[in-house]
């Protein structure tokens, strides 16, 4: 029983080592970041460019385009910071989240589609917040 709990014990204490420590760390330039910022900022309004699907800039929309532009600022602040975070974070992540395996297009790990989803979930949630239209507002108010 001892031996098998100083087995497991010394395991434990080589998770962190699991990454090559001497491998460098791979964070983002600024023009990555810029890339980052503008696919984004595309997603989320790609279906603003014609005016027949006008939903945020519309005339009914309860923000001005100050607040959009505010709001959209933050959030993208927010996935950069999102970014920043991870590169740091990756080092200490288990090997069987950080291992690439092949999806066919190319190779992806666990850590890079949790982090995929959690951008998409955060992109979801920004075009949520800025589609309130004044129709909307008075029925939640009432």
């Amino acid at each position: 029983m001892l031996i098998e709990l100083q087995a497991a014990l010394t395991c434990l204490a080589s998770i962190p080592h699991a990454i090559n420590q001497y491998e460098s760390l791979h964070i983002p330039s600024w023009s990555e970041y810029l890339i980052v910022g503008l696919v984004y900022s595309v997603i989320l309004f790609f279906y603003e460019v014609s005016e027949d699907n006008l939903v945020i800039f519309s005339k009914r929309s309860k923000r001005s385009w100050t607040q959009i532009l505010t709001i959209h600022a933050a959030f993208i602040t927010l996935l950069l910071c999102a970014l920043r975070t991870c590169s740091y974070m990756i080092r200490y992540l288990p090997f069987w989240m950080t291992d690439e395996f092949d999806l066919g297009e190319g190779n992806m790990s666990i850590a890079e589609i949790i982090s995929l989803i959690g951008a998409l979930a955060l992109l979801a949630y920004e075009h949520q917040w800025l589609i309130i239209t004044e129709d909307e507002s008075e029925n939640v108010q009432e």
